[in-house]
């Protein structure tokens, strides 16, 4: 099986800001929702009281034997924690994506790469057979999958991806085909006669497709091949599964200021725009930014979707604390040597300590963006749990 690479990140940082408690119903639309909210993401992180909103009546989320509370800090006698990282990652999803719907049943979740957890394969006594099972649970929790470089940029931006790789990306998404999920596709080249062969060669599986500009697989700044966006369209874009485009901003650093980053994004008509909430790593942005982010150049409505890194703690995020170190607290692990844009840390991503800053309260961080009135969230870190395995 082809090795996969670690999970993207991103190098933005700041403080989550407080807005007006969340509202919700089984029928909350994104309008209502964004009716509710106030002032920006800088003050969610101090917000101590609960949320003032009844939750959908969801089944109640039952952990799998292994997770939140079997064994989750026991080790082995070489120092590796015994747990089954893949489930245990699995239902770190599930649950983030309960509590986000239970809130507002329109939000969408996004898994970035992370393609083995979609499917349970049948172990046997000497091997791993190569039929599997769909990861039921899992799938239900997701709105949509992003894949990274299935055609161009898997090892550098430009170079064309190693064929057992694009083998590898596509029978997963060929096998999911059928479980009502968006497809997105992102790969790191600015050849627009390599954009239409890729294009081509998803045509059977509808998904969304971005082709990232350069330099290297920062995500750094907006495509300019092709000039106009992929279907782009002047209708007015209420979900996800609506959008004909998307674009992909994860590090804005090269804007310079966010007025100047705000402008660019503002200036497209994409139908969704994925990008971090925080600008340059220290600015968060704003209810007001958001509202400009809201409308594309023709003037009407599109998505907009955050970008959490959930497997990783990364340096520069706001809930880093400076005396913060491997081992302290004890959830913090050695260092990502493989890091795309700053400095990382591994997390014992099963343990609560970690998961209540991501999410679950209205001053995590997931709590923030819904606030801010993002409309959906794309999660990163989801490989964290081959690293764990193979550590």
């Amino acid at each position: 099986m082809v090795k996969r690479r670690q999970d993207m990140t991103s190098q933005n940082r700041g403080t989550i800001a407080e807005q007006e408690t969340l509202r919700s119903g089984p029928d909350l639309s994104r309008r209502r929702f964004l009716a509710g909210s106030a002032l920006g993401l800088g003050s969610a992180i101090l917000a101590s009281r609960p949320f003032s909103l009844h939750a959908q009546q969801l089944e109640p989320f039952i952990p799998a034997p292994n997770s939140l509370s079997n064994g989750r800090n026991l080790d082995s006698d070489n120092g590796k924690p015994r747990v089954q990282f893949t489930e245990e990652m699995r239902s770190y999803v599930i649950a983030i994506s309960r509590w986000a719907k239970s809130y507002r049943n329109d939000f969408s979740v996004i898994a970035m790469n992370g393609l083995e957890l979609t499917e349970f394969l049948e172990t046997t006594l000497f091997a791993t057979r190569g039929t599997a099972e769909p990861a039921r649970d899992y799938l239900r929790a997701l709105d949509g999958i992003l894949s990274e470089a299935p055609f161009y940029g898997y090892e550098h931006y430009g170079e064309k991806t190693k064929e057992a790789e694009t083998k590898y990306i596509l029978g997963y998404l060929e096998r999911l085909k059928y479980e009502g999920l968006q497809y997105l596709v992102v790969d790191y080249t600015n050849n627009s006669d390599e954009m239409q062969a890729a294009r081509e060669q998803l045509s059977g599986l509808d998904a969304l497709y971005y082709a990232a500009p350069p330099p290297g697989k920062q995500l750094s700044s907006l495509a300019k091949v092709p000039r106009t966006p992929i279907g782009s369209n002047p209708h007015v874009i209420d979900n996800l599964r609506q959008a004909k485009n998307f674009a992909l901003v994860l590090d804005s650093s090269p804007y310079g200021t966010k007025e100047a980053y705000l402008d660019a994004l503002v200036e497209t008509n994409y139908d969704t725009l994925i990008i971090d909430p925080f600008h340059r790593g220290t600015i968060p942005l704003t209810y007001d930014d958001m509202k400009r982010l809201r409308y594309k150049r023709t003037g009407t409505p599109r998505t907009i979707m955050a970008y959490l890194n959930i497997g990783t703690a990364e340096t520069f995020r706001y809930y880093w604390k400076s005396n913060w170190r491997t081992g302290s607290p004890d959830f913090i692990g050695e260092g990502n040597l493989l890091s795309r844009w700053g400095q990382e840390h591994h997390v014992y991503f099963w343990k609560r300590e970690w998961q209540n800053l991501i999410y679950g309260s209205e001053g995590s961080y997931l709590g923030g963006i819904m606030k801010l009135g993002f409309d959906g969230v794309l999660l990163g870190g989801l490989d964290e749990y081959a690293w764990w395995q193979d550590y």
